[in-house]
């Protein structure tokens, strides 16, 4: 008998970002996907109706409270698991296109079975020259996972070498669904930011590779459900309208990631870039009076220490 097709399901999570997700239904209808589930998070601003009515094949899901990009994922995850026979799971941020053929280069290192987690180049939307992502690793003295050249040329040497990585971002990967089903999906307790790298870190934990592959692309906006006055900022930046929010849920749910993951010497490691970090971005904060910013830290790392 000739083996069927892999079946790929897709989701996508929306919070008031219609017009980006159809614009990325768009850039996919010729890749061959199963199913496409998009969870709309209670987006108070927007009309998700507007996505099934361009695209009505399309499951949606509108779920009634936003419960943060993660667990929104896991509800599409969910759906599809239950509902299909989907060999691996696509997840694209909504501010994403990709270029042709995205599907069938994720697809081909899963030939190897040790391959848990495949993942694109990443160029930014305006600048496709440059590079959003281009494989990652985990740095204990960050908390949080890095991107060699970032920012830079999305063609250089180091962002075409196709290899293995210990980071794979939460804008666009491709899972297999028996890791999927092993490792679990997203950390409810993360809401935004860091959970791609927590899952990261729990798959490489299982056995599991993460494999990078330059040849698919996809292009990002970067910050997209966040509105143009910060897409062009620095989260930790003082002169950011939504700092509060960034240093809240960056600092503690590094926090979960290093206490989950990390043995004592990387928590060490970690409490000293820590310090560091704090130190510098502190002065920023003081500069623009960002008192807000300070009483955000304090609130995350008390919400940490009082996690069950």
């Amino acid at each position: 008998m000739t083996p069927r097709p892999a079946a790929i399901g897709l989701v996508i999570v929306n919070y008031n970002t219609s017009q980006q997700v159809i614009d990325c239904l768009r850039s996919v209808r010729n890749e061959a996907l199963a199913h496409i589930v998009v969870v709309d998070n209670a987006s108070p601003k927007d009309d998700p109706d507007a996505i099934a009515a361009a695209f009505p094949q399309v499951t949606l899901i509108k779920h009634p409270q936003n419960v943060g990009f993660g667990e929104g994922c896991n509800i599409g995850v969910r759906w599809i698991l239950a509902n299909s026979q989907a060999d691996f799971v696509l997840f694209l941020n909504p501010d994403t296109v990709i270029e042709a053929n995205l599907v069938d280069r994720l697809l081909a290192p899963f030939a190897e079975p040790a391959i848990g987690i495949t993942t694109p180049r990443i160029t930014t939307m305006n600048e496709p020259h440059s590079l959003w992502y281009g494989g990652g690793y985990m740095s204990w003295f960050k908390g949080s996972a890095r991107v060699p050249g970032y920012g830079q040329a999305a063609d250089a040497p180091a962002a075409l070498l196709e290899r293995d990585v210990q980071f794979a971002t939460g804008c666009a990967f491709m899972m297999r669904r028996s890791v999927l089903e092993q490792c679990g999906g997203f950390d409810h307790r993360f809401f935004m930011y860091e959970e791609d790298v927590e899952l990261s870190l729990r798959v490489l934990a299982a056995g599991y590779r993460i494999r990078y592959v330059p040849a698919a692309v996809v292009r990002h906006i970067a910050q997209g459900s966040q509105g143009k006055e910060v897409q062009s900022l620095d989260m930790f930046s003082g002169k950011n309208p939504k700092l509060a929010f960034f240093v809240y849920y960056a600092a503690r749910n590094r926090f979960i990631t290093v206490f989950t993951h990390g043995n004592t010497r990387q928590r060490a490691l970690f409490l000293l870039g820590f310090a560091a970090w704090f130190a510098r971005a502190g002065l920023g904060w003081i500069k623009y009076q960002r008192t807000d910013a300070f009483k955000a830290l304090f609130k995350g790392l008390k919400d940490f220490a009082t996690m069950p």
